[in-house]
């Protein structure tokens, strides 16, 4: 993207996390959906929070009833999401961010923001919720803990400035 990678999450720190409405956040590349910069950057916790590893879980299929252990590639599962507005499919693993699972709540294909025009999608997980905002060439994805006094509400407003932002840079 033109930038030093370090300095993609301090401004993904500055965006996301300084105002205290997102616990973090990360940036993918649209082609691959996978992460190359996130926040906090002390100690690196972002990548604690919204990256792990390829790994299996068990995943209940959509019989309801048969529980199948599933390769998970977080990489493929945030793609699809941004791609196609939905999480992947059972078959597919679901959709798992940081080793944590989430469910679609809402989505808008043509969210308007100033002069920016983005996909917006809102999960949930218990307590809390990933914020994903997708440009041409970016997902910026938000995380907020509502045991941490964080809401949907103030996570969408920051992760939408961002990728508003984004939108300005030609991204």
């Amino acid at each position: 993207m033109g930038e030093e990678e370090g300095s993609w999450d301090n401004t993904i720190e500055e965006w996301l996390i300084a105002e205290g409405f997102c616990y973090a956040g990360g940036l993918a590349q649209l082609e691959d959906g996978a992460f190359y910069a996130a926040a906090p950057m002390k100690d690196e916790a972002g990548w604690g929070f919204i990256a792990k590893e390829d790994y299996s879980e068990e995943v209940l299929q959509d019989d309801g009833e048969t529980n199948k252990k599933i390769a998970i590639v977080e990489a493929t599962a945030l793609k699809i999401l941004a791609d196609t507005l939905k999480a992947p499919t059972p078959a597919q693993g679901g959709l798992w961010v940081g080793g944590t699972k989430y469910r679609v709540t809402r989505t808008d294909e043509k969210f308007e923001s100033g002069d920016a025009t983005i996909k917006l999608i809102q999960t949930a997980k218990p307590k809390g919720g990933m914020i994903v905002a997708v440009t041409k060439s970016q997902i910026v994805a938000g995380f907020f803990d509502e045991e941490k006094g964080q809401t949907s509400g103030n996570c969408v407003k920051s992760v939408v400035a961002f990728a508003e932002y984004l939108v300005g840079l030609g991204y």
